[in-house]
């Protein structure tokens, strides 16, 4: 991450959309933090737990925050306790920096008893070894693979140089494995903030900070030279190095990172990166089509720096800003307008969505189209598919608008107790596309018969 005196500066000048939210997305602040959150991570059960910067881990429940351990570290600059997995529900890994920040150290803490054991040390200066190193560029966030190895990026320190040098640890990214050996995994990055450890493909998804427009989302697989400090962001890569996969186009500052479970209706697959500069959370839906569309920006300036993200069990995300806990609230399905609720006005703008005809389902902030992606998210293996004529919707949505004013209630025919009006799950079918494949996307709604 770069510099917290830098961010600041840079946010005087760059220009970000502030207070922006997709349609149906909205911030729920659960909660505040104790000291400078800067991870978050969530257990089996939906426990949160988060770690600041001054050392401190803590558990978050109902609003409240309980510190459950303690490392020994000083918050300067880049460096501090830097971030944090789980290895299960009762066992994180944290990554954080010696007072001096002559070492970075990965441990394992007993989430019950707060109880500490240092799997490595990762020395900064191998010519004089314990010596005080900057504060700058340590990295952050360690990563869990699905064998148990710990992976964890370190910064080059600010000093550029080491990034390429295979015998430094500064500008790399480490793999620990589960009987506590180390080994070099990748190298040639500035400031590498967090990881998501890719299993089907063995491969890790990295975000790098970049010196100035520069900020890189890398595919990162075991012996890869990834070219810092001779290139960045767009520039020719060095022989034998991997360019970036993707590039921003403004300075973002990514710093945090997470793997999507598939639990979620609307946030189904892909990865969802935090950004410090941006306050935002980007979207990226297929990692592997080439070439990468820009990341979504789910929210934009709705918080304070937005640190890190997780997902629960449940496909609810939650992310830190440094001084909060929040819950990224996604449209409910058939929310097309995105106002939060599920009504009558909401099928005026799904008829609007089927008369303006095929588009893309993940479209981005700037769109022309104001539909929630609500509209998007299909219906149980129950409901009846079938297609919608707009004209059929307006109508639709007339008749429902005049049964809203009438008796809750009426009879149906003929004698008998009264009933109420009976609805109708239908599941128009639109086709978009995903990059040049393309499927089917449904909008469900319950309308009267």
């Amino acid at each position: 991450m770069k510099s917290y005196f830098a961010a600041t500066t840079l946010l005087l000048i760059a220009v970000i959309a502030q207070g922006e939210a997709l349609p149906g997305f909205r911030v729920e602040v659960l909660g505040s933090t104790v000291g400078f959150g800067d991870s978050i991570a969530i257990d089996s059960h939906g426990t949160i737990y988060y770690t600041t910067t001054a050392g401190g881990i803590f558990q978050f429940v109902a609003g409240q925050s309980t510190l459950v351990a303690h490392v020994t570290t000083v918050a300067v600059g880049d460096s501090g306790l830097l971030g944090m997995a789980l290895i299960d529900d009762h066992t994180a890994v944290v990554h954080y920096t010696t007072p001096g920040q002559g070492y970075d150290v990965v441990s394992k803490i007993d989430l019950n008893d707060g109880s500490e054991t240092v799997l490595q040390r990762f020395v900064a200066d191998i010519t004089l070894p314990g010596r005080d190193a900057p504060a700058e560029h340590h990295g952050g966030n360690p990563t869990v693979g699905e064998d148990g190895s710990i992976f964890v990026g370190i910064g080059d320190y600010g000093g550029g140089l080491i990034a390429s040098l295979p015998e430094w640890n500064g500008g790399k990214v480490f793999r620990i494995f589960p009987d506590g050996h180390a080994e070099q995994f990748a190298r040639g990055f500035r400031n590498p903030f967090d990881m998501a450890w890719d299993a089907a493909h063995q491969r890790l998804i990295l975000t790098d900070n970049g010196p100035a427009i520069d900020d890189e989302i890398n595919i990162v697989t075991a012996g890869g030279y990834y070219g810092w400090p001779f290139t960045a962001g767009n520039a020719p890569p060095v022989p034998g190095g991997t360019p970036p996969l993707y590039v921003f186009p403004r300075i973002v500052a990514p710093t945090g990172m997470v793997r999507l479970n598939g639990k979620n209706d609307i946030l189904q697959s892909g990865y969802l990166i935090g950004a410090f500069v941006a306050k935002g959370i980007f979207y990226v839906p297929d990692i592997d089509v080439t070439p990468l569309p820009d990341p979504i920006p789910l929210i934009q300036g709705e918080t304070s720096f937005v640190i890190d993200v997780a997902e629960a069990p449940n496909g609810e995300v939650y992310f830190v800003t440094g001084n909060a806990v929040c819950h990224l609230v996604t449209p409910a399905r058939g929310d097309c307008n995105g106002d939060g609720k599920v009504d009558v006005s909401d099928i005026a703008a799904l008829s609007q969505a089927l008369f303006d005809g095929p588009y893309a389902t993940f479209a981005p902030l700037n769109a022309t189209r104001v539909q929630s992606w609500g509209c998007d998210v299909p219906a149980s293996t129950q409901a009846k598919r079938v297609i919608i004529d707009p004209r059929r919707a307006d109508a639709a949505a007339a008749s429902r608008a005049r049964r809203e004013r009438a008796p809750k209630s009426r009879r149906i025919s003929g004698s008998g107790p009264e009933k109420k009006a009976p609805m109708r799950v239908v599941t128009p079918v639109v086709p978009w596309r995903n990059g040049s494949e393309a499927r089917l996307a449904s909008r469900s709604m319950r309308i009267p018969v």
